[in-house]
This record gives C-alpha cells, structure tokens and sequence, in this order.
C-alpha cells in the first residue's frame, strides 16, 4: 500500500514539473517571480508581448549650438592638438583635432554640430599634433625623446588619409604660414632649426643653437625671428635670444624660470623669484618694459591676430610660488584659470569670464589659440585634455 502511494506522489510530481517546464518553455518566468506558482493558465487573459525592436544608439558627437552660451565644451574625447580652418564653398567653420592615445583625426562643423572622423589611422603613444594652416596635413609625433617618430598624415575627406613617415627625429615642430614644417632636431653640439617641404620632403637647417634643453618660439608668420630661451626650471636662470642670420643675438628678458613668447611688436616674459613668479612686457621698438598685471604663461595665451597690443590669456593668481613653473609641469598643482584679455599697451587686464563659475567646473587652460577674425578661443582643459571654445 505504501509503495503504491509513493508511485502515485511520484507520478504526480513528475506531471507538476512538466508543466512547469511547459509554462516557461512558452512564456518564461513571470514577473514578479511571485507569479511563478498562482498562475498555471493556459494564457487566459495574459497578453502576449514581443521584444523591443534594438535600435542603434547614435553615438555622432555633437556640439551644442543652439541657444550655447559663449564658453562650451567641443569635445569628451582628450585632445593633443587642434586646427580651426574656414570652408568657404560649404560656408561653415570647422574644428579638426588629433584624440589623445589613438592619433585618430576628428572634425567639427561649428555650425551644425555634426562631428566626423577624417582618419582611423591608429598611432601608438601619441604625444603631440600639429595641423597644417589649410587643414589637409597633420604631424603627430609618438614616442619619447631621442625614440620618438613623426607620422605625416594627408586627409582626403571622410575616414581617408594616408600616412607617412617623416626621417628627421624631430625634437619641436610646428607648421608655418606656408604649410612648410618647422622643427628641432638633436645635435652632438646642441639643437638645429630645421625647415621641411612637406611635398618634396627636401629640408634645409636655419639655424644651431649650442644647448639641447630649448624652447624655440617660433615665427610662423615672417613678421618676426625665432627666438630660443633654456627649459625653464625654477631653479635654473635663463637668457632670452633672437636668432637673426643664424646668430643668437641676447634680449634684456633673464631669470630663474624664464618664459616667453613674442609678436611683432612685444615680447612678454615671466621669470620667478623667492616671492614668486613675475611677468613683463617689453616694446621691440623701444625696449620700454612694463610689468604686467596678471602672471602670464605661454601656453595658457595668445596674440590677437589682428593687433598686437591685446594679448588674451587663462590665469589664476593662487598657488603662484617659487616653484613656479615646475610643480605645474610636474601635475603637482592645478588651477581654475579665468580668462582675461590684456592691454600691453596699457598693461591693464580685464576678466572676460570665470569658468568655473560659468560651468561649475575647474578649467586649467592650455595650448591656447585665437580664430582666424579674433572672435573666438579655443584651449584645452589640461584636467582632462578636452577641447573648449570662448566667443569673445
């Protein structure tokens, strides 16, 4: 009898599993999973539902230019260089730049928002980029000192370019006003400065400079000489030259940490002291210097293009001490920089806009550049490599 009575449980058992099994097979399991054992139905009145459709996310970058305030981010990707150029057949602004860690090349139509990419050409350990001034050729630079290689990229459009590299172990480069590569190449004795047609690829030396630590200003433009100052270092004095004819010729500008960068007719330069930093105008014609009111650093500034005496910089006058510039290359400070146009003429300063207030956001600005009619910043955010733009 009892044997009969597990056969029975036992069948039973097995009958309640499969039904289970039917129920999930067709309509899965319930939702909440407390339905899981009220609901035996055949159906009844449930509804049947069908999957949602997948619908591809749109992941085209845009920028926001409809009803955008005058400080805006352009981009989320970290950025290594950047061109503004004029499309004067399609009537639109664009913004080309190289993405930090792939070398890929992206462009932004100011006017719509749209961004595509021009290059998938992957490059590794990407430092730095440099455009040409009409837009089709980019030179990145990858590796590190005497190891690094120069690849010249020509763009043709949507996701076409080729690529190319350069045989010069370039330390600096920098296009010019002719398209033509400026760059520094080690020497046993120092530094030359080199000029490169990127067409014909034939090169000639423009100058020698007897110490390998150089920053060259370079003159992209003819109106000026290149000048050339050491590395600057806190703790290490400079001296300010012009290189006219191949010979370096002294300025009056000397310090401990110099820095500098020159027009046609000014040159401003920082030097740092046990008080702190200090920055200074003087007049190429003259040679009056004037102190200036904020502290100003190379790559945080940019000349107006269309008069000298306006010189437009990001600046933020805490945690300016003695170790100035070195604990900011270092990455062991970092500011929330306003932007400020400077009168050198007057050496007076005004403040155009406080980021941080603007977006809540602390800004340390770098590699800044001024569009082509003066009407519009752009510099990158050294927190995070992003592209950014002010309209004046």
């Amino acid at each position: 009898m009892k044997k009969t009575y597990l056969i029975i449980a036992g069948c039973a058992l097995v009958v309640l599993l499969l039904a289970i099994w039917v129920y999930l097979l067709i309509y899965g399991t319930p939702k909440p999973v407390e339905q899981f054992f009220t609901d035996f139905s055949l159906g009844g009145n449930s509804e049947l539902t069908t999957d949602t459709p997948f619908i591809p996310e749109d992941t085209t970058e845009r920028v926001d230019v409809v009803d955008a305030a005058p400080l805006r981010q352009l981009t989320t990707r970290a950025v290594i260089g950047y061109g503004e150029y004029s499309n004067n057949t399609e009537n639109k602004n664009v913004i080309r730049y190289a993405e930090a860690g792939t070398g890929h090349v992206y462009e932004i139509n100011l006017l719509t928002g749209t961004e595509i990419r021009l290059s998938n050409i992957t490059i590794p350990n990407v430092e730095a980029a440099q455009f040409s001034p009409d837009g089709t050729k980019v030179a990145i630079g990858s590796g590190f000192g005497n190891q690094n290689t120069i690849q010249l990229l020509t763009l043709a459009g949507e996701n076409s370019a080729t690529k190319e590299t350069l045989s010069p172990k370039m330390v600096d480069f920098i296009f010019n006003d002719n398209n033509e590569l400026l760059y520094t190449e080690y020497s046993s004795v120092g530094q030359s400065g080199n000029l490169l047609n990127t067409d014909t690829k034939t090169s000639q030396t423009l100058f020698t400079v007897p110490f390998q630590n150089a920053t060259i200003v370079w003159s992209i433009d003819g109106d000026t000489q290149h000048y050339v100052y050491p590395k600057p270092s806190a703790k290490l004095s400079g001296f300010l030259y012009r290189l006219q004819n191949g010979t370096l010729i002294r300025e009056s500008a000397s310090g401990e940490g110099l820095t500098a960068e020159i027009n046609a007719q000014y040159y401003i330069h920082t030097i740092t002291t046990d008080n702190g930093p200090t920055s200074f105008v003087t007049d190429r014609t003259t040679g009056t210097r004037a102190s200036l009111p904020i502290i100003v650093e190379p790559s945080k500034c940019v000349f107006a293009p269309d008069n000298n005496k306006y010189l437009y910089c990001g600046h933020e006058g805490v945690g300016l001490t003695n170790e100035f510039p070195d604990n900011w290359y270092k990455g062991l400070i970092s500011f929330s920089d306003k932007l400020y146009r400077i009168d050198l003429e007057k050496s007076l300063a005004a403040q155009l806009v406080s980021p941080e207030q603007e977006t809540g956001r602390e800004l340390d600005v770098i590699d800044m550049n001024i569009s082509q009619e003066g009407r519009v910043l752009y510099f990158i955010n050294k927190n995070d490599n992003t592209l950014w733009m002010y309209e004046i």
